[in-house]
C-alpha cells in the first residue's frame, strides 16, 4: 500500500493520540486491500470484495475483526512506516439473525489471496474461536494456494508438513461448517473449503479445482478454461463435490444462511423450536390424489414434501448430483428435521452409487446434528445395468447400509409407494437392534424382497421358458403374484405400524418428531466424528 510519504510514524515513548491515530492509520490501509485498480477489476468481474462480502452476509454493524493490523510492514532507519502490505484474509466473528457465528474469507485483491511476505487465517482466530465458544464457522473462499514466491524467500522448497488438517477436521465433529466458494479456488484453500458440512458456488463465477488451467496444460496436454476444469456444471451436477449452486453471491449467501439456521450451534446440543403458524394437525388435501393410480407414472415428489413439512419450506442440498434420492432440511411442528425421499422422475427412484454416497452423506450430517430424520421411500431397488456395476453401485449402497445402521437419531418412514430389495433396507435400517422401526404405508405402497416383473422373470424362468406360450403363461403368473402385493397384507402382518390416510401424514411425522426430542438431548452428548464431505 502507498504510504503517506510526509507521515513520521509513533515511536514509543511518543503521546497516545498519536498512538491512536496511527492505529486508525494501519486500519484505514488495510481496508484499502489491493488497492483501488484490483478492486475494480473484483467488481468488472461481477464479484464483490471480501470486505463487501462480509458486511453483506453479516447482521448491520456486527462484525467484530480480529487482526486489522495484520500485515508486512517496513520502517526506515528513523522507525518511519515506509511499506505496508495487508494480509491476504480478513476475519473476525458477527452474527447472523442475531446468532453468532465466526467468519472469515479470502482477499483475492491480494496476490490472489496468497501474498508471499505476510501470513494470515483462520487458524489464527476464527477456526479456535468455533471451537472454543461453540458457534458456527462460516468461510468465503476465493484464494490460489501456495505462493512459488514464498519457496523463493524461504530459499527451499520445503516438504508439506500436514500439519494444517487436523483443526478443520475437529470443527466438523464440533460446530457447523459452511462454505462459500466465491471465485477461482485452487490448493490449499480448495481442500478447506471442501472441509465443510456445506459448499455453495457461484454458476459461472466460481470454480474449483487442485491446480488451475495453467497447471493442468502444462502436466496434461488438456486446453480446458476454468469453467470447463472445475465450473458448477462440472462440481454440482456431475461430481458432486459441491452441494448447491447459486445466480449470485446474494443467493449464496441466502443459501448459507437457510442451512445453519437447521442445525444447532454444536453437535452436543439439539436445534432449538422455531415457532411458526402451520397447525401440526393440518391434512393436505392434496396428498390424497398425489400418488397416480397407475403404479408406472411418476409424480412431484417436491411438491410432496412441501405439502408435509411446515409452510411448505423446504432446503434442498445436492438437488443435482444423485438426483433419484431428495436429501434436504425442514421443520415439523417448528422442529428441525432431515427429509430423505426418492424422485421417480430420475432412474424410477433406484439407487446407483451417486444417490446411495448422497445418503451415506446426509444421514452422517444428521446423526452428527441430532436430527430426526422424516422418510418418503419410493425406492424399487438398486439401479440395474453394466453402468451400474461399473460405479460399484451395490459397494456403495452397502455404505449407505452402514450409516443407516450407526447413526442413533430416530427415523419416521413414510412408504409412499415402492419399497424392493437391499437399497431399501437403507432407509429402513435402525442404529439398534432392538429400537422401534416407525414404519408407515400408503395404500399406494408395494413392497418386497425384488420388484414382481424381475422375480417372475428370475424364479420361474424354466416354468416359463417350457410353457407352450410362454409369454402368457409369464403373465398370468405375474398377475397372480400382484394380488400379494396389497399393502392391506402387509399391514395385517404388522410390516407397517399402520396403513393410513395420506392426509394424516403430517400429523403423524409432527407427532414423533415432537416424541423424538428428549432422546435427542439424551444422546446429543455422545462423541461425534467428522462427518466426510
Amino acid at each position: 500500500m502507498p504510504i503517506d510519504p510526509n507521515r513520521d510514524s509513533w515511536k514509543p515513548g511518543e503521546p497516545w493520540e498519536k498512538a491512536l491515530d496511527e492505529m486508525d492509520y494501519i486500519r484505514s490501509l488495510a481496508k484499502e486491500m489491493g488497492g483501488p485498480d484490483r478492486i475494480k477489476r473484483q467488481h468488472d468481474g461481477d464479484r464483490y470484495t471480501i470486505r463487501e462480502r462480509i458486511e453483506k452476509f453479516l447482521d448491520p454493524e456486527s462484525f467484530f475483526e480480529a487482526g486489522p493490523m495484520v500485515g508486512a510492514a517496513e520502517y526506515d532507519s528513523d522507525g518511519n512506516m515506509t511499506e505496508f502490505l495487508p494480509g491476504a484474509y480478513v476475519l473476525g466473528m458477527g452474527k447472523i439473525n442475531g446468532r453468532n457465528v465466526a467468519i472469515g474469507g479470502d482477499d483475492f485483491t491480494i496476490s490472489g489471496g496468497s501474498p508471499h511476505n505476510v501470513h494470515k487465517g483462520a487458524s489464527q482466530f476464527t477456526q479456535r474461536l468455533a471451537l472454543q465458544y461453540g458457534i458456527p464457522y462460516v468461510q468465503f473462499i476465493e484464494g490460489v494456494g501456495h505462493s512459488s514466491k514464498s519457496d523463493e524467500a524461504a530459499g527451499h522448497m520445503g516438504l508439506p508438513g500436514g500439519n494444517i488438517w487436523y483443526r478443520q477436521l475437529e470443527l466438523l465433529s464440533k460446530v457447523p461448517v459452511a462454505a462459500g466458494i466465491m471465485g477461482s479456488v485452487a490448493g490449499a484453500p480448495a481442500a478447506f473449503g471442501l472441509m465443510s458440512h456445506f459448499t455453495v458456488m457461484i454458476k459461472g463465477k466460481s470454480q474449483i479445482f487442485p491446480s488451475g488451467p495453467p497447471v493442468v496444460r502444462r502436466a496434461l496436454g488438456e486446453n480446458l478454461d476454468k469453467e470447463q476444469l472445475g465450473g458448477a456444471a462440472v462440481h454440482v451436477h456431475t461430481s458432486g463435490q459441491i452441494d448447491n449452486e447459486a445466480d449470485t453471491e446474494e443467493e449464496a449467501f441466502e443459501q448459507i444462511k437457510s442451512f445453519l439456521s437447521y442445525l444447532p450451534d454444536t453437535t452436543s446440543e439439539v436445534a432449538p423450536r422455531v415457532e411458526n403458524d402451520d397447525p401440526v394437525d393440518r391434512r393436505p388435501e392434496e396428498l390424497l390424489t398425489i400418488m397416480p393410480q397407475e403404479r408406472r407414472h411418476p409424480y412431484d415428489p417436491r411438491k410432496l414434501i412441501k405439502l408435509v413439512v411446515d409452510n411448505g419450506e423446504f432446503f434442498e442440498m445436492r438437488r443435482y448430483y444423485g438426483g433419484s434420492l431428495i436429501t434436504g432440511f425442514a421443520r415439523l411442528g417448528g422442529y428441525s428435521v432431515g427429509v430423505v425421499g426418492n424422485d421417480p422422475l430420475v432412474l424410477a427412484g433406484a439407487m446407483n452409487g451417486d444417490a446411495a454416497d448422497k445418503y451415506t452423506h446426509f444421514v452422517d450430517l444428521c446423526d452428527t446434528f441430532n436430527l430426526p430424520m422424516v422418510i418418503f421411500l419410493d425406492m424399487p431397488g438398486f439401479m440395474l445395468g453394466s453402468a451400474a456395476e461399473k460405479q460399484a453401485t451395490m459397494r456403495r449402497g452397502v455404505r449407505a447400509l452402514i450409516a443407516s445402521h450407526e447413526a442413533k437419531v430416530p427415523k419416521v418412514e413414510f412408504n409412499v409407494r415402492k419399497s424392493y430389495g437391499v437399497a431399501a433396507d437403507a432407509p429402513n435400517s435402525l442404529g439398534e437392534p432392538d429400537g422401534l422401526n416407525l414404519r408407515f404405508g400408503w395404500p399406494a405402497g408395494e413392497w418386497g424382497g425384488i420388484p414382481i416383473e424381475g422375480g417372475v422373470a428370475a424364479a420361474y424362468r424354466r416354468e416359463i421358458e417350457s410353457a407352450p406360450d410362454p409369454e402368457a403363461h409369464r403373465t398370468m403368473i405375474e398377475e397372480r403374484l400382484l394380488r400379494l402385493r396389497s399393502p392391506m397384507r402387509a399391514a395385517q402382518k404388522f410390516d407397517v405400524i399402520d396403513l393410513i390416510d395420506p392426509r394424516d401424514t403430517r400429523k403423524i411425522a409432527c407427532q414423533f418428531v415432537e416424541l423424538a426430542q428428549p432422546l435427542l438431548h439424551r444422546i446429543a452428548d455422545r462423541p461425534k466424528r467428522a462427518v466426510r464431505p
